[in-house]
C-alpha cells in the first residue's frame, strides 16, 4: 500500500477536551481524509460520546500485543488437558487497560513503536508483523502541574499524583519520531488550517516548529516539577520568552530578547507596559539596575522614617548618576537626581515612585530644566514610572526612540522576592548565590565613630549608600541635600574611586563640603604619605579661574587652573580616608575591616567626622 493509500492514524490523548473542542479538531481532521483515531482512555469515552468511530488505545495495545506472541511462535497452554488458547484468550490475559489506579494508560512498547518508526520499509515492515499501527500525528496536552502545585496545602505527594508521565512521553516520543505533534490546544486550528491548504499535509517548516514546540513544552513541564521539588534551587534558570528587544548592546549582537521566570515579584521587568518607543537590550538591563536602587532606597527610608518620599533614581551604563528625593514636590526631587551628573545623564535613564502628570511631562521637556543641565537639546533614553498621563505621554513621546514604561507597582516599590540571584557566564555556566538584602538602618549599623548623624543628615547616608550599593564595585559615593552629587565607580582600587568621586562632583558643580560619603568596601589604609590639600584654596582657584574664563583672559585662566593642578597633584599619594577628608566631609558609612581598621577609625575621629561603620558581611560589592 502506498504511503497516499494508507490510512493514517491520529493518537488524541487530551485533558483539554472542551476549550477548544476536541470533538470538532477530530471532525475537521477526519473531513480532510481517510483517518484513524485512537484515544486514550478519557478522550476515547469523550469522542465516543460525541458520536465519533475512534480505537481505544488499550486494544490497540493488547491486539499488538497479542500478534507479538503469535509471531513468535509462542503457544498458550492450560494446566489441563494442554488446550492451546484462543488469540481472544490471550488478549484478555494481556489485558493493556489503565492499571495502577490510572498511573499507567498510554506508556506501553506498540504505542512508541508506533511513534517513532521511521517511514522506512524495514520499519514499516517490523510494524505489521506485530500489528502496530503507523502513527502519524499525536494531539497531547498534560495534566495540570502547575494548579497541583500552586492548591493550597500543595505537597509532594499531592504533586507527584498531578504530574503527567504518559502524557509528555508520548509527546516526546512523536517529536523524536518527526510526527505532526500538537502539544498546545491554541495550535490545533492552525494545523487543520494549514492541512486544508496544502492537501492535508503541513509544510516541514510547521512540523519542525510543532517538534521544537514539543520538547520545548516538555522540559518546561519537566522544570516545573524540578523547580518544586528541590526547593527552588532551579528558579533562576527557568524562563520563558517575554518579548523582542529593539536591538542587542551593540548592534553585531542582535538580536535581543527577554526571557522571564514568571515569579511572583510585581515589579519583574517583563510586567512592566510598554507605553511608548521599543525597549532595547540596554535600557532594560539598566533600567533593571536603577529600579533595583529605587526599591532599596525605598525600603531603607521605610524602616527610618516609616514612610517613602517622592524618589528619582537616574542613571547611565548601569550605574547610578543621580538620585534626587524631597518630601513635598517631585519637580524638586527630579531636578535634584538630573543635575546631580548633567553630563552622564545625557541620554541616560530614569526612575520614579511617582506619576508622571502633565506638568511633570512638561517639566522634563522644558528651557528651565534644560538650562540646569546645560545643554540645549538634551534627552533621556528610557522613563520608568507608575503612569504617565496622555499630556506627558504626548510631550516625552515626540522623540521617536525615547522608551516610556509604565508599572503601577512603583507607587510603593517593595523588596525583590527572589531569595537567589543567577548570572550567565556566557559559556555554558551559570553562577548563583543568595540574593542581596541588606538595608542600612540605624539599627544594622555596628558601630559609629563620632556622634551618630542627625534625622536630616542620615538621608544623605541612605543616598550614598544606595548608589554606592546598586553601582559597579569598587565605588565610592558622595551626597548633601537630599541628593547625590558624586560617584566613582568601576575602579581597581578605593584611592581611585575616591579622586573620580570628588572630580565629578566638582565638574558637575557641587561644593563637597558637608557632604557624606559611602564605600563599598574597606579602607585599607588610614594615611598616606603627603600634607593635607587646601581645600578652600583649590576652590578660591576655580572660581578665579571661571571668572578669568567668562571675560576671556585665557591667559589668567590658564595659570589659575595650573595653580590648581599643582595643589591637586601634592594629593597623589593621599589615602582615600584623607581625601575624603580634604573635600569636606562631615560622614560616611564603610565595611568595618581591614587590617588598618582601627587605624581608620581613629582617624576620622581625630577629623571630627560621624562615620557609620557596619558589619565586614554586609560589604557592598555589585556588578562582578
Amino acid at each position: 500500500m502506498s504511503e497516499k493509500q494508507r490510512q493514517r492514524v491520529a493518537l488524541i490523548s487530551v485533558t483539554e477536551k472542551e476549550n477548544p473542542n476536541i470533538v470538532d479538531f477530530v471532525r475537521q481532521l477526519q473531513a480532510l481524509g481517510n483517518w484513524h483515531i485512537i484515544g486514550s482512555a478519557g478522550t476515547c469515552k469523550y469522542l465516543a460520546a460525541a458520536g465519533i468511530k475512534v480505537q481505544d488505545i488499550a486494544d490497540m495495545i493488547t491486539r499488538s500485543m497479542v500478534q507479538e506472541f503469535v509471531s513468535a511462535g509462542i503457544s498458550f497452554k492450560t494446566k489441563r488437558g494442554g488446550r492451546k488458547l484462543s488469540a481472544k484468550a490471550v488478549a484478555k490475559l494481556l489485558d493493556a487497560n489503565p492499571m495502577l489506579g490510572h498511573r499507567v494508560v498510554s506508556l506501553s512498547r506498540p504505542k512508541s513503536a508506533g511513534l517513532l518508526a521511521r517511514a522506512i520499509d524495514s520499519d514499516l515492515k517490523e510494524l505489521a508483523k506485530f500489528g502496530i499501527p503507523f502513527i502519524d500525528m499525536v494531539v497531547c496536552d498534560f495534566y495540570a502541574l502547575m494548579r497541583a502545585i500552586e492548591a493550597e496545602g500543595a505537597t509532594t505527594e499531592s504533586v507527584v499524583e498531578g504530574t503527567d508521565i504518559g502524557g509528555p512521553t508520548m509527546v516526546s516520543e512523536g517529536a523524536k519520531g518527526r510526527r505532526i505533534v500538537i502539544c498546545d490546544p491554541a495550535d490545533r486550528q492552525m494545523v487543520i488550517d494549514q492541512m486544508r491548504e496544502h492537501n492535508g499535509e503541513i509544510t516541514e517548516e510547521t512540523r519542525n516548529a510543532l517538534c521544537a514546540k514539543a520538547d520545548f513544552v516538555v522540559s518546561r513541564y519537566r522544570m516545573e516539577s524540578a523547580r518544586f521539588h528541590s526547593g527552588g534551587h532551579f528558579d533562576g534558570i527557568f524562563m520563558r520568552l517575554a518579548r523582542k528587544l529593539a536591538y542587542a548592546e551593540n548592534h553585531r549582537q542582535d538580536p535581543a530578547f527577554l526571557f522571564t521566570t514568571d515569579s511572583d515579584d510585581p515589579l519583574a521587568t517583563s510586567k512592566f507596559q510598554v507605553v511608548s518607543g521599543d525597549p532595547s537590550y540596554i535600557s532594560i538591563a539598566d533600567g533593571a539596575g536603577l529600579i533595583g536602587a529605587l526599591r532599596f532606597l525605598a525600603e531603607a527610608y521605610r524602616r527610618v522614617y516609616g514612610k517613602v518620599p517622592y524618589i528619582v533614581v537616574a542613571g547611565k551604563h548601569g550605574n547610578v548618576c543621580g538620585i534626587g528625593v524631597d518630601w513635598a514636590s517631585p519637580i524638586t526631587a527630579l531636578r535634584k537626581a538630573l543635575t546631580g551628573d548633567k553630563v552622564a545623564v545625557m541620554g541616560g535613564e530614569v526612575v520614579t515612585n511617582f506619576a508622571i502628570t502633565d506638568e511633570l511631562g512638561v517639566e522634563l521637556m522644558s528651557p528651565p530644566l534644560s538650562l540646569l543641565i546645560g545643554r540645549k537639546n538634551w534627552g533621556l533614553d528610557i522613563i520608568y514610572a507608575p503612569s504617565f498621563s496622555p499630556g506627558a505621554v504626548e510631550q516625552l513621546g515626540k522623540r521617536e526612540k525615547r522608551r516610556l514604561l509604565s508599572n503601577l507597582a512603583l507607587l510603593d516599590p517593595q523588596m525583590p522576592t527572589n531569595e537567589w540571584m543567577w548570572q550567565f557566564l556566557g559559556n555554558g555556566d551559570v553562577l548563583k548565590q543568595k540574593a542581596p538584602s541588606f538595608i542600612l538602618t540605624r539599627e544594622t549599623i555596628e558601630s559609629w565613630v563620632g556622634v551618630p548623624l542627625s534625622d536630616d543628615r542620615f538621608e544623605d547616608l541612605l543616598i550614598a549608600w544606595v548608589a554606592c550599593y546598586r553601582s559597579s564595585s569598587n565605588t565610592v559615593a558622595l551626597a548633601k541635600n537630599r541628593m547625590l552629587i558624586g560617584l566613582g565607580c568601576g575602579q581597581q582600587d578605593r584611592i581611585a574611586c575616591v579622586r573620580l568621586c570628588i572630580e565629578r562632583a566638582r565638574r558637575a558643580g557641587h561644593t563637597t563640603q558637608g557632604s557624606v560619603f559611602a564605600s563599598d568596601a574597606f579602607f585599607p589604609y588610614a594615611t598616606g604619605e603627603q600634607p593635607p590639600v587646601d581645600l578652600a584654596q583649590i576652590e578660591w582657584l576655580l572660581a578665579q579661574a571661571r571668572s578669568a574664563d567668562r571675560v576671556g583672559n585665557q591667559l589668567e585662566t590658564i595659570r589659575l587652573l595650573g595653580e590648581m593642578a599643582t595643589l591637586i597633584s601634592q594629593s597623589d599619594r593621599r589615602e582615600g580616608t584623607e581625601l575624603l577628608i580634604d573635600a569636606g566631609c562631615i560622614g560616611g558609612v564603610v565595611p568595618a575591616d581591614g587590617k588598618e581598621i582601627e587605624n581608620v577609625k581613629a582617624l576620622f575621629s581625630k577629623s571630627g567626622l560621624s562615620v557609620a561603620f557596619l558589619s565586614s558581611a554586609d560589604r557592598l560589592f555589585a556588578k562582578h
